[in-house]
């Protein structure tokens, strides 16, 4: 303890020695007072020790002078008690006051308490300095201690009475109120002023006959509910409870202690209601709820009710208080055993799907926690009987569509709303040669640049709601080669109707085309057929009568020898082209047999040599393959070779060059390319070619070329015509070659 500014100078001015010798100078007379009165006395440093003590105090506490001295206040005082003294020698030394009185608790060396009165001066020196306090001691008398003790029990009943969170009421036993505490007030909204003298009665404001009445709750002993009347004119409810009050063995009134329950009763309704609310609710909705805890290691239900446990011909008293094993078969109980111990376990969300009695149903448990420990699941139940049926059929169309779209050969192609690409089928693959990795999210490659306005035009429509059906026009492949398609093309939309990407279907029409073509040539064919055999039949007899005739003239007439030799090459002109007529009209039978191609060539090439030199043309033969066997019709062959080069070296002006070159394709097909660096044909007329009667010569008839065509189809191969105007003209003839083991039985 250290009470003043100078604490050095102060204890050196109130140390034990000038205690001492203050004692000492002092007169005789209070020397003795201070050792042998009955009134415990000390001297207390400002620092707050025990400086001297004498005789009675050493009695009073039990200890002796050398076990006060120099120990602090609660040696004697409890810490609280030292702490409060201390308080009050700051305030004597700040000036405030002179001295205290107090009661305070004294604790004997032994233990015990004793009330004394406490009564503390500071004493100055002759220059009015704080020196000492000096303290005196005395025990309270016994009708003093009865009556602190009965205040501090009024002190004690008052606080009970006014700090109480409940209305209390005090009355006589007949029902006239006495007193009110201020919680009282507040529940009914009048002032004590009000109640006081008044009878329950009328603060109750019941209906009752007033004597009976009052004897009935005077009476009442039990915890009762009573509604009575608020100052402001609310109802409000009341639960009461009486106290009698005993004096002297005498019954003199009651407490009647009040609590304010309407907002509880209107809680617990509410709460009734919520609780019935909920009730129904889990009785009636279309799933199911249930609870389960743990209990000797089994999983107990707590809790079930729903419609479906209803459809699953179930009673709630079925499954509450039972455990998996005794409501479910042993297969079920089992599965669903595993998945109740991984919630129990503390798992968010276990989810497992059951099917009993044709019902498909999908349960979700979720733990329950309470400080970390799991003390129920909850799990909720729904049908999904309807939705797993969908699901099947769903996956089936899926399956179904995804086969389709695998499986058809019509390219698909799926596009987002920037034309970019989604997904493509195998289909689409095959056509255009893209694989699907590397189209995905790109636009689709398979415009030609001259086909630029028509894509723009194509995706407006899309974008417009509108569908285009059965285009048909012409897409680029990934070799560079255009093929021959019908696009029709289609907005996807959402059950929104909003337009969420395009769908595409194109079919490969080039074989189709390729049919239609032959299709009109077979047309044209058949006419010309039938025209030929009409005017064989009728040309040929009155030729054989003129060429008879003339040879008949011819050795009558002389001189004239060389229009006769005109004229018979004319008639043999005319017999050759009612040949052909007939050849189409009624076609002979081809004999096939194993040849050499690079014979047959070589014969061709020899026998027009001569007038390939008079035509000023080069003739060049080149083998790239030493296997050139076949099964064929020599003389079939020579005649469509020997048209082919005839043909091109029509079409070279001058110094050309026609170029045949053997090679083989694969292991089954050897290809013959003619090549010429003629005039070239213009591309309209590159589609007609073959055509009974077309022709691009002068003098020609059209039908050369159209048997070339048939004598490739009868060797099961195929001839393909490329020109360009101006450079030449390139015609590939390509024919099986003779595999192992085949029979040549089977092309005659």
């Amino acid at each position: 303890m250290n009470r003043v500014n100078n604490p050095q100078d102060r204890s050196n001015r109130a140390d034990p020695d000038n205690i001492q010798g203050l004692l000492s100078s002092t007169e005789p007379s209070f020397a003795a007072v201070f050792e042998f009165t009955t009134m415990g006395i000390a001297i207390i440093s400002l620092n707050g020790l025990w400086m001297r003590v004498n005789t009675s105090l050493c009695t009073l506490t039990g200890y002796a002078e050398e076990e006060l001295v120099n120990r602090e206040l609660h040696a004697i005082f409890s810490q609280d008690e030292a702490e409060e003294l201390e308080a009050y020698f700051e305030q004597m030394l700040a000036g405030d006051t002179s001295f205290y009185q107090l009661e305070k608790k004294l604790i004997r060396k032994d233990g015990s308490i004793a009330w004394v009165e406490f009564r503390i001066s500071l004493m100055r020196d002759s220059q009015d300095e704080p020196f000492y306090f000096m303290s005196q001691i005395n025990y309270l008398s016994q009708k003093t201690e009865m009556e602190r003790k009965l205040a501090e029990s009024e002190q004690r009943y008052k606080s009970l009475i006014e700090h109480n969170p409940a209305g209390i009421l005090t009355c006589d036993l007949k029902g006239m109120i006495k007193s009110v505490n201020p919680a009282m007030e507040r529940i009914l909204g009048y002032t004590e002023r009000e109640m006081v003298g008044q009878s329950i009665n009328h603060l109750w404001k019941q209906d009752h006959h007033v004597n009976n009445w009052i004897d009935s709750i005077v009476s009442k002993s039990d915890n009762y509910m009573l509604r009575v009347k608020h100052k402001n004119g609310e109802q409000i409810e009341l639960g009461l409870k009486n106290v009698p009050i005993i004096v002297d063995g005498m019954n003199e009134g009651i407490y009647v202690i009040a609590r304010d329950i309407t907002q509880h009763n209107k809680d617990r309704e509410s709460l009734r209601v919520a609780q019935q609310d909920l009730h129904d609710t889990v009785r009636r909705q279309q799933g199911m709820t249930m609870k389960f805890r743990q209990m000797q290691g089994k999983f107990i239900h707590t809790l079930c009710d729903g419609e479906l446990l209803y459809r699953l011909g179930f009673q709630p008293s079925n499954i509450l208080g039972n455990h998996l094993y005794e409501i479910w078969p042993y297969s079920m109980a089992v599965n669903m055993d595993s998945f109740y111990r991984r919630a129990w376990n503390g798992e968010e969300n276990v989810m497992y799907e059951a099917t009993f009695r044709g019902i498909t149903y999908l349960t979700s448990l979720r733990p329950i926690f309470e400080n970390g420990r799991v003390i129920e699941v909850i799990g909720s139940c729904v049908d999904i009987t309807e939705r797993k049926r969908m699901e099947t059929e769903l996956r089936e169309t899926k399956d179904l569509l995804e086969s389709f779209i695998s499986n058809t050969t019509d390219a698909i192609c799926v596009l987002d709303l920037r034309a970019r690409v989604i997904s493509v089928n195998g289909a689409y693959e095959q056509i255009f040669g893209w694989h699907q990795d590397e189209l995905l999210n790109k636009p689709l490659p398979i415009y030609p640049d001259f086909l630029e306005e028509q894509r723009k035009e194509i995706y407006d429509m899309l974008k417009a709601g509108k569908q285009i059906s059965g285009l048909e026009t012409v897409r680029l492949r990934k070799d560079g080669q255009l093929v021959h398609v019908s696009v029709t093309k289609t907005p996807i939309k959402n059950e929104k109707g909003e337009i969420i990407g395009f769908a595409g279907i194109s079919r490969d029409i080039t074989e189709r085309n390729r049919t239609e073509e032959l299709l009109r040539k077979s047309d044209k064919l058949s006419v010309a057929g039938q025209l030929a055999a009409g005017l064989a039949h009728e040309i040929r007899n009155p030729l054989t009568s003129l060429r008879g005739f003339l040879q008949l003239l011819q050795n009558d007439v002389k001189g004239k020898q060389h229009y006769f030799d005109i004229m018979l090459s004319e008639l043999d002109r005319i017999n050759f082209i009612v040949s052909e007529f007939l050849l189409i009209a009624k076609p002979e039978a081809i004999h096939y047999k194993k040849s050499d191609l690079k014979e047959i060539l070589q014969s061709v090439t020899a026998l027009l040599e001569t007038q390939a030199v008079l035509c000023d043309v080069e003739l060049v033969l080149e083998f790239e393959t030493e296997s050139t066997q076949l099964v064929c019709s020599e003389m079939h062959l020579k005649q469509l070779f020997i048209n082919l080069v005839k043909n091109a070296m029509e079409a070279i002006a001058k110094d050309g060059q026609i170029k045949l070159t053997v090679s083989l394709q694969g292991d089954d097909w050897i290809r013959v390319r003619t090549e010429d660096n003629g005039c070239g044909i213009p591309d309209d007329r590159l589609k007609q070619l073959g055509e009974p009667f077309y022709t691009t010569k002068e003098k020609g008839t059209g039908l050369g070329l159209m048997m070339c065509f048939k004598i490739v189809e009868a060797h099961k191969g195929t001839m393909t015509i490329q020109s360009h105007l101006g450079e030449g003209t390139v015609i590939d003839v390509c024919l099986p070659t003779l595999t192992s083991g085949q029979n040549i039985m089977e092309w005659n």
